[in-house]
């Protein structure tokens, strides 16, 4: 399926703060079409321009944050990507708010088993995320299809 990257949580092994799993989020929108190596060499230029990718932060973004951002070398200078990762920090947040964690609500947004379904529904819920980058972020945060463990969390084989 996926080649496990180095900045990829091993299976079972999720990240540890909602943080985190923003950032996994923007690189697997940034990555869309694009190869790992093109996001990794430009990822800390991402980071920088995007706040250190706090979601709090980058949804404070406004146009001339894009602005700046497009004009930015050290970053994937793609308005539609930019934009989008602006855009699901909002909707990120609400997602943290309504479910306490975004590990919380990842847990309960389909059944443990079903991966293809956790991907189609954030690829539902956040912009410029089809389901193979949702499949990417799924992947990359520690999820393997498949896999459950003894209390119904997705886990390592």
């Amino acid at each position: 399926m996926l080649e496990r990257q180095q900045w990829m949580q091993r299976a079972g092994d999720y990240p540890r703060s909602d943080a985190a799993y923003f950032a996994l989020l923007a690189r697997a929108v940034f990555s869309a079409g694009l190869g790992p190596r093109v996001v990794e060499a430009r990822w800390s230029g991402i980071m920088s321009g995007f706040r250190g990718l706090e979601p709090e932060a980058v949804a404070q973004m406004d146009a001339q944050d894009v602005s700046s951002l497009l004009a930015d070398p050290g970053v994937i200078r793609n308005r539609r990507k930019i934009e989008a990762v602006v855009a699901n920090a909002s909707r990120f947040l609400d997602v943290v708010e309504e479910h306490g964690s975004f590990r919380r609500f990842l847990e309960e947004l389909a059944p443990a088993h079903d991966f293809e379904a956790a991907a189609a529904r954030l690829s539902e819920l956040f912009v410029h995320l089809g389901p193979a980058s949702a499949a990417l972020f799924l992947y990359s945060a520690g999820w393997r299809p498949g896999v459950v463990d003894r209390g119904g969390v997705r886990a390592a084989a």
